[in-house]
């Protein structure tokens, strides 16, 4: 009976990082691959094996590229009051929304996309607390992609892009990116471009009207592996394949990366820096840096394709706890430090 009421009285004075906290996660894609690739999915993977490694709860809503059931989603995730919320601002429909619902003191986590700098300061004067965010540097991925196209190309070269939308920060950043390469190479030129929105059916008509009026191009530029394996449908059919080299960002599975010619991508981890960061904020661990934009991009290789895979097929052994600050000495959160710990750790 001491025993018991000892061990009942240590439990108590125990630090509160072995609270478990609740967090919510309204993913804005679908629950598996669909038309769009398996972005989402694997983005959900990550912070699954993450949110278990730190001992979060993590509840996770799709809603399945319906902004319509996204806000319904969110409004309902706010009135369950999880220690955190973890949205996607995609094509920021989400600011206006929190800033009419009625007062609440959840806090919420940016993820992959946020609100405008002016957006988030309207949010944090309406007294919502925005805990903090992290993104990519999509204008990275525009030119690193185009980079490595036209590195394997021959010049002069012209480019059909293929854009994911036209209102999404991470759509028109990597656009931003493609141009400025472009703009730095006389002998490149956009020749045409078109928005597919993030489609592979999409992108495979359109790639079909496009190729008929446009001969003379020679690269595909995609801002997502869905919408290059539509393109790559259209050449086929075309009997072009061969002259017109398609690349992507995402970093897709074994099967869709065989039959692109270049992919860069790392993007779909920074779900599972997310539980990282909104464990140390819950934990009170010191987190200096509210809002994170890392230039997370890498070309697709065997190593990030082993990555893939494994996240893909839940087999990922990793311990995110190393990249924590209640690690003796953390890792810096990287690609090259997450291949290297998924290669030490392999099942």
């Amino acid at each position: 009976m001491l025993k018991t009421v000892l061990f009942i009285a240590l439990l108590a004075f125990l630090p509160s990082t072995y609270a478990q906290y609740n967090v919510i996660f309204i993913n804005p894609g679908h629950a598996n691959t669909n038309v769009t690739g398996p972005f989402w999915y694997e983005v959900s993977q990550l912070m699954r094996d993450a949110a278990e490694d730190f001992d979060l709860n993590l509840t996770i809503h799709y809603a399945n590229r319906n902004h319509i059931l996204m806000k319904e989603l969110v409004a309902d995730a706010v009135k369950q009051s999880p220690d955190m919320l973890v949205l996607v601002d995609e094509k920021g429909v989400l600011t206006k929304q929190l800033l009419n619902l009625p007062a609440f003191s959840t806090p919420i986590y940016f993820l992959l996309n946020r609100p405008t700098d002016n957006e988030l300061r309207a949010l944090k004067n309406k007294g919502i607390n925005i805990a903090g965010s992290v993104v990519p540097d999509n204008v990275q991925a525009g030119h690193l992609l185009a980079k490595q196209l036209i590195s394997k190309a021959q010049l002069p070269a012209s480019i059909y892009a293929i854009n994911g939308d036209h209102t999404t920060p991470a759509a028109l950043d990597r656009k931003t990116g493609l141009e400025a390469f472009t703009a730095q190479h006389a002998q490149v030129n956009i020749a045409a471009q078109g928005v597919a929105n993030w489609s592979s059916p999409q992108a495979y008509r359109q790639s079909l009207g496009l190729l008929t009026h446009h001969p003379d191009i020679q690269v595909i530029w995609s801002a997502n592996d869905a919408m290059a394996l539509g393109a790559i449908r259209a050449l086929n059919e075309k009997k072009r394949r061969t002259d017109v080299l398609v690349g992507a960002i995402n970093w897709p599975l074994r099967a869709a990366a065989e039959k692109i010619d270049v992919c860069i991508g790392g993007h779909v981890t920074l779900g599972a820096l997310a539980m990282i960061n909104i464990h140390a904020i819950l934990a009170n661990y010191e987190h200096k840096v509210l809002h994170q934009k890392i230039a997370i991009f890498r070309p697709h290789t065997q190593k990030t394709l082993k990555l893939v895979e494994q996240i893909h097929s839940n087999t990922l052994a990793i311990n995110f706890k190393v990249f924590s600050k209640e690690h003796k000495t953390p890792l810096l959160f990287s690609i090259e430090s997450l291949m290297n710990e998924a290669s030490e750790n392999a099942l």
